[in-house]
């Protein structure tokens, strides 16, 4: 188990290293790690051989006191349905009776619920227990999740604004028809016509007016309250000018219903004035929410993909929709055309076309069938399916990148180890030193006592453990959060310094240097042999693949309007292509090591070769036992690619490129984008062994891909670093992720890592050279042989603020950078 501590107390390096050793030699911790900036620390237990008192004693007992992070043993829940003191005391009582709870309280005014746990805090038992008691209750999450939430409540309103808008114009539209329609000369039905009905006319009216108020109702009630307050704004002025055409109208009604007014062509009622100032009022408030919407849209991209709400199949089979925050594993979701999925999972039942390009970046949906997995966030397109929650909460794919940053700023890099020695013994020598130098000068001067205590305290005071403590946790911080800015996200204070220390830079071709959407540039045939029938052949043979290049291959003969078939039989073959049986021919497509066995036209063997030298991806064509054609792909290099390739060898970086391309074509992409070395015709699998022959070489390598299969090899590397729009299991294996998916974003990684390492630097020179002096200067020791000045205690506490406040201010350059 892991847990996060809050710890008080602590005000320099030394305390944190005392903490940190007496958890750490504890039986049953596996780990734990005390940051002084951030005053947490990070524990890894096993539940078994210790518990969360024991480890509380144990830093008790080392002077200091240690507590569950917020949001750990201290919860916070908002209660819905709460309408006097008597809720909140039943809300109260119930919650109290539970013998896991330590304490609860119920605020009436911001209806909310306060939780402390005795242990494990168990959010499932408080929401039902709430629910039991006739309310609702639901977690309040951490500033991150909570600004999630808000933003979730903000896109529900659009709807809803959206929603509201729509029914205002509803009744609107036939409203401002039926009172301007006359005069242009539009005929009515002689019932509410004006001049034979009057008062049918009014009355229609009234009843389309009335509903446009209803849907508008918070205009009045937020302008009256401003206006009686003093303070009207501009829904006063729409409150005011709409509320006197109506009452005008209710008069005019009257006037006819009591036959003091006859009827008219048209009658004077500015009830369509209402209605349609309030539309267009509203129109406009929908119109400036959604514009605001956008501003944040950078901050949203990874905070706004996940629906509020789950359709959950019950027991009895009805749907319940739930908040997300609620769903459980296990639970059955139902999801519908047009929804975006909740939590990760697993398709039970259905099936659909699923844009995942939240997390891959390719646009084209993916076919999901019963047994596939699905990511929260992503979108349904097409059909109808229910699958079963696998991973819920924190364990999202989605959550868990979003949490890199908070836990790379609690790590720690190598080169804080230093620090941390020096800071274990440094407050013990200090006093040593402190007391030494009083003694000296008391016994061995004739200064007398209160010279000697002057240098004592100044020893004591001037000394500053707090600047090594903040040097290098302050600019993992800072660095960690500019690069989240950026769309970098690193895992690690030591992957932050691994980065600045890599030789060489391995990147996988397709996805990552190329933009992985790979499309069709050329398709020849043999005269003798009917192209439109060797494209129907292939792509339908193609369509039983899963292959990238079949896919593009697919979507050629697709928009060629070729409806394909199904093939007999359909065999892959790793590395060399597939092989099929349709229509009784037997159909092979793939590259030379196929078609070995296999008769092959002397021109097209050169046309095989030309197409490679152009850095694309031919396949051959063989039909029974001939070779009849040739069908090249090519996937396009990212843009920015060369222009990314080429600062990295600024950097001084050596690029590498590995992929499973014939070698021509690899070498062709490679001239492209000004890569030297090339390791072309890899097999997936063998991927991390490209990069162990690196390493051998005593090379640190950066590993940049974006597949499942490029997951060995990023974990095989000093630093593995997979493209955001990449697949989960690349994420989760990777030291770095680069979310934006641009490959500009490795060196901008390297620019941060060199300048992290520099501003560790900087600030442990400025730390070990302050206390250098410092300590000495202190202790009298320039006034003793230099007859130089002494130092006031009053001048070493500023001394020994601004050595901190110097270490921060340099930490905060990263921002910059």
């Amino acid at each position: 188990m892991k847990q996060t501590f809050v710890i008080h107390g602590m005000n320099c390096a030394s305390c944190a290293q005392t903490i940190e050793r007496a958890l750490n030699d504890q039986p049953g911790v596996e780990s734990a790690s005390v940051n002084l900036t951030t005053e947490k620390a990070s524990v890894t237990y096993n539940p078994k051989e210790i518990n969360e008192e024991t480890l509380q004693q144990v830093v008790k007992e080392a002077g200091y006191s240690m507590e569950l992070e917020e949001g750990a043993s201290h919860q916070t829940y908002s209660i819905e349905g709460m309408t006097c003191a008597s809720c909140a005391q039943t809300v109260e009582k119930a919650v109290n009776q539970l013998e896991e709870v330590a304490l609860a309280q119920v605020n009436l005014a911001n209806e909310t619920l306060t939780v402390d746990w005795k242990h494990t805090p168990q959010g499932n038992l408080i929401i039902q227990t709430v629910k039991d008691a006739g309310y609702k209750a639901s977690l309040q999450q951490d500033a991150r999740l909570q600004y999630e939430e808000e933003q979730a409540r903000k896109q529900n309103r659009l709807q809803q604004m959206k929603q509201q808008l729509i029914w205002m114009a509803v009744f609107t539209v036939p409203l401002f028809i039926l009172t301007m329609g006359p005069m242009i000369g539009m005929p009515l039905p002689s019932i509410i016509n004006p001049a034979i009905h009057p008062l049918n006319n009014a009355l229609v009216q009234l009843a389309l007016t009335v509903p446009v108020m209803a849907l508008g109702h918070q205009m009045y009630s937020r302008g009256f309250k401003t206006l009686f307050k003093g303070h009207p704004n501009m829904d006063a002025l729409v409150a005011i000018g709409t509320t006197a055409a109506f009452l005008q109208g209710l008069y005019v009604t009257y006037q006819v219903m009591t036959q003091q007014i006859g009827g008219s062509s048209h009658l004077h009622v500015y009830f369509e004035s209402v209605a349609v100032i309030l539309t267009l009022m509203h129109a406009g408030r929908y119109m400036e929410e959604f514009a605001k919407g956008k501003t944040s849209a950078a901050v949203k991209a990874l905070m706004d993909l996940t629906p509020p709400v789950a359709r959950v199949v019950q027991k009895d089979g009805s749907l319940q929709e739930i908040d997300v925050a609620s769903v459980q594993v296990g639970d059955k979701i139902q999801i519908r055309p047009g929804e975006s999925l909740p939590v990760d999972g697993v398709i039970i039942e259905g099936r659909s076309a699923i844009d995942e390009s939240m997390l891959t970046g390719e646009s084209v949906p993916v076919e999901k069938n019963v047994g596939d997995t699905v990511t929260g966030a992503s979108v349904n397109k097409t059909g109808s399916f229910i699958y079963e929650a696998t991973h819920v909460g924190a364990d999202t794919m989605l959550s868990k990148i979003v949490q890199m940053v908070q836990e790379a700023q609690g790590t720690k890099a190598p080169i804080a180890q230093l620090a941390d020695v020096i800071s274990g013994y440094f407050v013990p020598t200090v006093i040593v030193l402190a007391i030494l130098s009083g003694l000296g000068w008391y016994f061995f001067s004739d200064h007398g006592l209160g010279f000697a205590l002057n240098i004592f305290i100044s020893v004591l005071i001037i000394a500053c453990p707090c600047a090594l403590g903040l040097a290098t946790p302050t600019s993992i911080m800072v660095a960690t959060g500019n690069g989240a800015s950026k769309g970098i996200l690193i895992k690690s204070g030591a992957a932050l310094q691994t980065i600045h220390d890599a030789d060489v830079v391995l990147l996988d071709k397709t996805g990552t240097i190329t933009k992985g959407q790979p499309i069709v540039t050329d398709f020849t045939v043999l005269p003798d042999y009917n192209e439109e029938r060797i494209l129907y052949l292939v792509a339908s043979a193609e369509d039983a693949s899963e292959h990238p290049l079949g896919t593009a291959i697919v979507q050629y003969a697709k928009e060629k309007n070729i409806t394909l078939t199904t093939p007999t039989s359909f065999d892959s073959i790793t590395g060399q292509g597939l092989e099929a049986e349709i229509e009784g021919h037997t159909l092979r497509i793939g590259n030379q090591k196929l078609m070995k066995d296999i008769h092959m036209d002397s021109t097209l063997l050169k046309d095989l070769h030309t197409l490679a030298k152009q850095s694309k991806t031919p396949m051959l064509i063989a039909l029974d036992d001939q070779v009849v054609g040739i069908i090249a792909v090519s996937d396009p290099v990212k843009e920015n690619s060369l222009v990314a390739i080429r600062k990295m060898t600024d950097l001084n970086r050596e690029v590498v490129m590995v992929t499973g391309d014939h070698e021509q074509t690899a070498h062709a992409i490679a001239d492209q984008v000004g890569i030297q070395r090339v390791f072309s015709e890899v097999l997936p699998e063998d991927k991390s062994s490209i990069v162990k022959e690196l390493q051998q070489e005593g090379k640190k390598v950066i590993m940049v891909g974006d597949g499942i299969n490029d997951a060995p090899a990023l974990v095989q590397a000093d630093i593995g670093m997979a493209i955001g729009n990449g697949t989960d299991i690349a994420i989760e294996s990777a030291d770095a992720v680069l979310m934006n998916g641009q490959l500009t974003s490795v060196p901008q990684a390297i620019h941060l890592s060199k300048a992290t390492i520099a501003n560790i630097k900087q600030n442990l020179f400025w730390a070990f050279g302050y206390n250098a002096i410092g300590i000495p200067f202190a202790m009298g020791l320039f006034y003793l042989f230099f007859n130089g000045p002494l130092l006031n205690p009053m001048i070493a506490a500023l001394a020994m603020s601004f050595s901190s406040v110097s270490v921060l201010l340099n930490a905060l350059r990263l921002r910059n950078k």
